[in-house]
This record gives C-alpha cells, structure tokens and sequence, in this order.
C-alpha cells in the first residue's frame, strides 16, 4: 500500500472515529431487525474501513454483504494486496452509483463528506438516498482550532509523508461544523440529522421511509 493510504489507514484507526459508525450501524440494524444488511461503504479508499465495518457487524451477530466503493482503482487495489480478509470492491462515481434505486440496506462513508461544497454534497445525498432502502450514515470530522493545531503537530510525529500532513491540515480547514452539516443534510435529505461524536466528529444520517 502507498505511503499516503498508511496515514489514512492510521487516521481511521486511532483518530477517526469508524467504531462510533460501527455503533451506529449495530444499533440501526437491531432496531429495524435487518437479518443480512447490505451495506455501501462510498469514498473507501483502500476499503480499511470497510474491512473493519464487515469484522465488526460479523461480531455482533450481524454478517452483512459490505462493498467498498471508491473512484480510484488503484487505492482499492492496493488495499486488497495486503488485506487477508476481501470484501466486494467497485470502482465508481459516487454521485452516480451504479446500483438499482434501494438496492442495499445502508449507505456509509468515513471522512468523505468535506471533501465537497455545500452543493456538491446535496446532489451526494441525493445519491445516496436514491440506492439505500434503510438510510445513510456519514462519519465526519468537524472543523475547530483543536484537531487543526493536533493534526499540525501529530502529523509531523506519526505520518510517514509530508503530503498526508499537508492533506490532513487541509481537511480539517475545508470541513463543516456540525450544524453547518446539519443544514445541508436537510436541505436534501428530509429527517436528515447530525450526532456529535468525541473527539470532534460527528455522524450524518437519515432514516429513509
């Protein structure tokens, strides 16, 4: 795997916050008693989170069907060099996912949603929303003074590139607060909603009728 998807993998393993989506998912999944989810894991990169998504459903007592989809081929593929346990992987546009209308139970993703304007993201829920048959769930951080001077520093001791501090810092610039990503859920999305998660995240979700 790439340098860069090692700091990824890193930030998604000690600062990112997957077992709080892990959580999520258990808890929706029990509450609507879904006996094998299918679950769309978008933005996936290496598909880490996917992998760790599918082992801890698993756990639970909830195998499901996870896919891990992302635009970039070659970060799927490099994930599953290295990966023991495979899950499904497609290389895919997410604002237009090639799967039929409510075709999987869950749509998911970790650290995504920043990644694009306030209208770029409305058309991703719209997206999103047209393929889930449950809802969607996405993990993200929120944009402060406090993981901005943490990532500056930790990211200088931990990451093994200068472009994953560089990316890092970026992020947490361009990304939204949690009431910021409140409106633009609901705006395209009715009964979208956000809950806060420490350090600094926060989940998206909507439950679709």
């Amino acid at each position: 795997m790439c340098l860069s998807l090692q700091d990824l993998s890193l930030v998604n393993r000690w600062w990112g916050s997957a077992e709080a989506l892990e959580r999520f998912l258990v808890g929706e999944i029990r509450r609507l008693r879904v006996e094998r989810p299918v679950v769309l894991d978008v933005g996936a990169g290496s598909a880490d989170v996917s992998r760790r998504l599918s082992g801890a459903l698993a756990r639970a007592g909830h195998p499901a069907q996870v896919f891990a989809c992302d635009l970039q081929w070659r970060h799927l593929a490099a994930g599953r060099r290295i990966a023991r346990d495979k899950v499904a992987s497609l290389c895919a546009d997410a604002f237009v996912l090639p799967f039929p209308e409510k075709s999987v139970d869950w749509v998911v993703s970790t650290l995504f949603f920043h990644h694009f304007s306030p209208e770029e993201n409305s058309r991703l829920l719209a997206s999103f929303e047209r393929v889930a048959r449950r809802g969607f769930a996405l993990l993200d951080l929120t944009r402060h003074v406090l993981p901005l001077a943490f990532i500056s520093i930790a990211g200088r001791l931990f990451f093994k590139t200068r472009v994953s501090v560089s990316d890092g810092v970026s992020s947490v610039r361009q990304a939204y607060t949690p009431e910021e990503a409140r409106r633009i859920g609901q705006s395209a999305v009715a009964g979208a909603r956000v809950q806060r998660i420490f350090p600094f995240r926060y989940i998206l979700s909507a439950t679709l009728p």
